[in-house]
């Protein structure tokens, strides 16, 4: 049995911290122990109380140290996963005052500029990215050493995704998705680069086409009032619909006829993946990650980022053969439950840190 702790400092709770409490989850089923750092009254700190998931207050600053370093001890950890940038230099730190210290795992979901080689070479044993794409941008960086950086895709936990897809919606977004067709779903925080922009400029051109759409954004976040001014201009009032923050949302994707990811930059992207998983068809952009998960006109559509016409045009495509899209999802959810299967998981992590260990020499 291993004894693992992650650490997370933001205050948000988005798909990265989803994704840690899903992975903490998954080891505890497995026999693992599994423990997070975190900060008071966070959103991660919320809702690992609310999975009934151990979490230790933390502070990730120099005062905190002392406190990392006796829960690293007390809890006998034998890997530490660090994900935002605070975390990652503090638990570093915390680790290094131990005489038996546990292996340095960094988790990087996104990489904003150029990265330092220091973080990568010294602080972390073995860096984790979700995508090619990530490994691409933190190798930018000529000095950081390539055998140090791996892809470890994400865990989706199938059974309990198609289980909660079974839910009732709240009351309220039920009302407004009902009668509706078709039914666009984009699960994203509400952040410029997330490309509702251009969905919202693509349906204004569908809307004579599709009376009865309904384009539902499931998530919050800083560009909600902009979002909500452009969408009124535009005269969608009535065919766009603001969901906020939706968890479980699994049932409103599979209501879905099709979920999109229309992101301007996105190191992988999860929503379309947990569609698939569903069997609902899927539109990415071709920024980042996103075609990792989905092959153009087999499971899924690719379409130019930022490109309103090329979106208005993809759309209109998706949305006229729903026999068509369906049969795509299908081939979709094969990929999806080959390679990000709770299993497929924890099978490579466990020979990540295997990697982890023999550089290290231990």
């Amino acid at each position: 049995m291993g004894r693992f702790l992650f650490s997370e400092s933001s205050n948000n709770l988005g798909g990265q911290e989803l994704q840690i409490l899903l992975q903490m989850r998954m080891l505890q089923d497995a026999g693992h122990h599994a423990a997070l750092a975190c900060r008071t009254g966070s959103g991660i700190a919320r809702e690992a109380a609310a999975r009934g998931l151990r979490a230790s207050a933390s502070v990730f600053r120099p005062s905190g140290i002392v406190a990392l370093r006796r829960l690293i001890r007390e809890q006998r950890v034998d890997a530490a996963f660090c994900h935002s940038g605070h975390d990652a230099l503090y638990m570093a730190l915390a680790a290094r005052l131990l005489p038996r210290r546990p292996l340095l795992i960094r988790v990087r979901t996104y990489q904003p500029g150029v990265p330092k080689a220091f973080g990568y070479n010294v602080l972390s044993d073995r860096t984790l990215v979700h995508s090619e794409h990530m490994r691409r941008r933190v190798l930018a960086n000529p000095a950081i050493h390539p055998e140090r950086i791996a892809v470890l895709r994400p865990v989706l936990p199938l059974a309990e995704i198609r289980a909660q897809a079974m839910l009732p919606l709240p009351d309220g977004l039920a009302a407004a998705v009902r009668g509706r067709k078709p039914l666009i779903v984009h699960a994203a925080m509400l952040r410029p680069e997330k490309g509702h922009r251009t969905v919202l400029e693509a349906i204004a051109g569908l809307r004579g086409r599709y009376p009865g759409l309904l384009y539902v954004m499931a998530g919050a976040g800083p560009e909600e009032a902009a979002l909500r001014r452009l969408a009124a201009e535009l005269g969608l009032a009535e065919t766009v619909h603001f969901a906020g923050l939706l968890l479980p949302v699994y049932p409103l994707l599979a209501l879905a006829d099709l979920v999109i990811m229309p992101s301007l930059d996105e190191p992988l992207g999860l929503a379309q993946i947990e569609a698939l998983a569903l069997g609902v068809p899927v539109a990415v952009s071709d920024a980042g990650g996103l075609p990792e998960t989905v092959e153009h006109g087999r499971t899924g559509w690719i379409l130019p980022a930022g490109d309103v016409a090329a979106w208005t045009q993809g759309l209109a495509q998706a949305l006229a053969d729903p026999a068509r899209a369906r049969a795509m999802a299908q081939d979709g959810r094969r990929f999806v439950e080959a390679t990000f299967a709770p299993e497929r998981f924890l099978e490579a992590l466990q020979l990540q840190l295997e990697h982890a260990r023999r550089q290290r020499g231990v």
